[in-house]
């Protein structure tokens, strides 16, 4: 809930722009490899579904993260509080929103600038979901956010009204609905996306695609797994350009009911309490 709104700002993360140094052999990787459905080309971009929205990724030479705000009046209230904090936040121009897919939004920037898009209305689609290579994907789910100022960067998705569920060191789980979270902040030595994750339907389709990987030669970066705090089992893969793309299923909900954050310890067990670890991920391994 948000100040004098019986509505929540933000809904949900809605898509993510990647920039890939191969335009088409990456989107061959989303599509063949990692079962994504190429929709649209458009401005130098590609755009693909995993879901009922009209796109949720696309391809290019520009990243950001898309965020759904309810309206433009949210849209305004979300506006006004990051600026009051010092964030850079513009007005979308026509084109820009075009591009993204989008009625209306605002550009902006957490403090590891981390370009973060807060739109209203992105695209849906009338067709059903169809990809070429049937990975079990039923939607597009959450990110993992690399963060070169926590502080500053907390203060970033509090103002928009993000709440922490847990903590893993200082790595934070961000809820914005009623799922454990939908956006992770791990501290980094740099900024960007660390993941992009895609719910699949069952524990069957993790493994599923744990072994098409396998046989298909892509590295998968950790697991198949389960994070101690949200419940959530995921299996990481590396995509283009060292991009983290990752299935995952079961994540616990948040629950009606108001609680505090759980502090976890920053230890292999508390990433994956069922053992597996990242070798040459910093962010998803654990000092020994």
């Amino acid at each position: 809930m948000n100040n004098g709104h019986a509505t929540p700002l933000i809904t949900s993360v809605c898509y993510v722009r990647l920039a890939v140094s191969e335009l088409h052999g990456s989107a061959r990787f989303m599509s063949d490899i990692f079962g994504l459905q190429r929709v649209a080309d458009q401005d130098g971009e590609i755009a693909f579904r995993s879901d009922h929205r009209y796109r949720t990724v696309s391809l290019g030479s520009h990243e950001s993260v898309g965020i759904e705000v309810w309206d433009d009046e949210a849209l305004e209230t979300v506006g006004k509080r990051l600026r009051d904090l010092g964030f850079a936040v513009k007005d979308a121009e026509p084109a820009e929103c075009r591009r993204r897919y989008v009625q209306s939004a605002l550009l902006a920037e957490d403090a590891s600038k981390n370009r973060i898009d807060l739109v209203v209305r992105p695209s849906h689609s009338g067709r059903r979901y169809f990809p070429s290579r049937d990975a079990g994907i039923v939607q597009f789910h959450s990110v993992g956010l690399r963060t070169t100022d926590h502080v500053r960067d907390m203060a970033f998705w509090k103002a928009i009204g993000a709440g922490v569920s847990d903590w893993v060191g200082d790595i934070a789980y961000l809820r914005i609905d009623g799922m454990h979270h939908r956006i992770a902040l791990y501290p980094s030595k740099r900024n960007g996306l660390l993941y992009a994750a895609f719910e699949v339907e069952a524990l069957d389709q993790i493994m599923q695609n744990s072994y098409f990987m396998q046989e298909s030669q892509i590295r998968i970066v950790q697991g198949p797994g389960r994070e101690a705090a949200s419940r959530q089992i995921f299996l990481h893969v590396e995509g283009p350009d060292g991009l983290i793309l990752s299935y995952v299923n079961g994540m616990a909900e948040y629950g009606d009911k108001p609680r505090l954050a759980r502090q976890f310890p920053l230890t292999a067990t508390s990433l994956c309490d069922w053992g597996s670890e990242s070798s040459d991920v910093p962010e998803l391994s654990a000092p020994v």
